[in-house]
């Protein structure tokens, strides 16, 4: 999700998202060159060194370098260097590749990375689902002319503001696009409201069961959307029964349910199945997010809270069983007056998700 108004944000992400090397000014005055790590082809590289005066470089996070070196580190941000040439897809494997007995690092000389507009780069991309990896490089800064005439002659888009990269919107703004009534087999008088976000592409809705936004303490449901478990009923996972049987629950008294854009836990669909495949090789859900580079848990419970106080609802009985959601709901100005917990029956499939759920996220299960 593109979590800015600024039209240059939307611009840079995009470029990530298509390989292009894209040219930074740093403090220092001189540009660094950079790509994404996932997204790098071997055309980009090869012109990245051309350009350059330096090394490429890649640059990892502290969660996806704890992974690959299989030691606890210290430091934020690591670069990562090579005396011999790498290619597109050894950066690729270094950056969110499954690990085995292969040691990527072999040969490599590994530095902490300091430089603020880099970590900025960093979180820009977690936040918006790309894995937070760069190959980068420093351009020659000896001759500003040719320097210059570089950039333009390869048509490399330049960003001399870095302010643009803390340019990270922590609160969105969202209108109501649509109601209408929706009729659906737990419950007939549904309506299903939609938003629209002034910050970000993406699209929310809440299910509104027998005017539950209009009931002193409505019945509340935040869902994270999960396609596997919402649409496919996969059995990895407790997401699309604990749909279902909310559903069910507000289909009596009535509720208020928002499904939230935030798939994985909000490090996107592809991602989460990439985590999947981590999955397979024995971490559990949290250290597969690790090993990509993101967050145990990326949501952003202050949407949610947007949205009820836009239905006009200001306290609510909160159906959970993450304390975790409660107080960051709370946090957020909603009055949990009351909380419903949620039980399902699970698949043998999934004991090993609900362990971790239990364990290391804290759910009351």
């Amino acid at each position: 999700m593109y979590t800015s108004n600024n039209i240059n944000v939307y611009h840079f992400l995009l470029d990530l998202k298509l390989g292009l090397p894209i040219a930074i000014k740093s403090s220092l005055g001189n540009y660094i060159l950079l790509s994404s790590s996932e997204n790098i082809t071997d055309k980009s590289l090869m012109l990245m060194r051309h350009l350059s005066e330096s090394s490429t470089s890649i640059l990892i996070n502290n969660k996806r370098m704890s992974y690959i070196s299989k030691k606890n580190v210290k430091g934020e941000l690591f670069s990562i260097s090579f005396s011999k040439e790498i290619s597109s897809k050894f950066i690729k494997d270094i950056s969110s590749s499954i690990v085995n007995e292969k040691d990527y690092l072999k040969g490599s000389v590994i530095s902490i990375e300091n430089r603020q507009e880099i970590k900025n780069l960093i979180q820009l991309m977690k936040i918006n689902q790309i894995i937070p990896s760069i190959v980068f490089c420093n351009m020659a800064f000896n001759n500003e002319a040719k320097l210059n005439s570089n950039i333009k002659n390869y048509k490399i888009k330049t960003y001399e503001n870095i302010n643009l990269l803390t340019d990270i919107r922590e609160q969105n703004e969202f209108t109501i696009v649509s109601r209408a009534y929706v009729p659906i087999s737990a419950c007939k008088e549904t309506e299903i409201i939609s938003f629209r976000s002034k910050n970000d592409y993406l699209e929310y809705f809440a299910i509104i069961l027998k005017n539950g936004n209009k009931k002193k303490y409505p019945l509340v449901r935040i869902h994270s959307q999960c396609i596997t478990g919402d649409i496919l009923d996969s059995l990895k996972c407790d997401c699309g029964s604990q749909l279902k049987k909310s559903i069910e629950i507000m289909s009596n008294d009535g509720g208020i349910l928002l499904y939230m854009p935030e798939e994985g836990r909000n490090i996107g669909l592809l991602n989460k199945l990439r985590s999947y495949e981590f999955q397979f090789h024995g971490i559990d859900t949290i250290d597969a997010n690790y090993a990509l580079g993101f967050d145990a848990d990326q949501r952003r419970h202050e949407n949610a809270c947007k949205l009820l106080k836009l239905l006009g609802v200001g306290s609510i009985k909160l159906i959970t069983n993450n304390p975790k959601k409660i107080s960051q709901v709370q946090k957020c100005g909603i009055k949990v007056i009351d909380t419903v917990q949620i039980k399902v029956k699970v698949a043998a499939e999934a004991k090993r998700y609900m362990e971790t759920k239990k364990i290391r996220s804290g759910h009351n299960l």
